[in-house]
């Protein structure tokens, strides 16, 4: 089974304390506190829209631990399979009736 979060690790969140990011529609954000080992890991997804606009937000914090990224991968694959997604796409208006 593709685990579309593989990417996330330890050391990951050492890049920034803030981080938000997307598949397609599926939003979510994380930011940590604290430091490796002993810190934790606040996520959040949201509808498909920017985080400060959000109305459907679910969240969750995790122990900054091997066990805490696992649990939030799944976490993650979990509310992807609820929420699911669609590749993102900038509408177009439709084009003027002829007539």
């Amino acid at each position: 089974m593709e685990n579309h979060f593989d990417f996330l690790n330890m050391q990951f969140f050492t890049k920034a304390s803030v981080y938000p990011g997307s598949l397609g529609t599926f939003r979510y954000r994380f930011q940590r506190t604290g430091w490796l080992g002993t810190g934790s890991i606040q996520a959040w997804v949201y509808e498909n829209t920017s985080f400060e606009l959000a109305q459907n937000v679910e969240t969750e914090t995790f122990p900054w631990t091997e066990e805490g990224v696992e649990a939030l991968r799944q976490w993650l694959e979990k509310k992807l399979g609820e929420r699911g997604w669609e590749p993102y796409r900038i509408p177009f208006p439709a084009a003027p009736s002829a007539g």
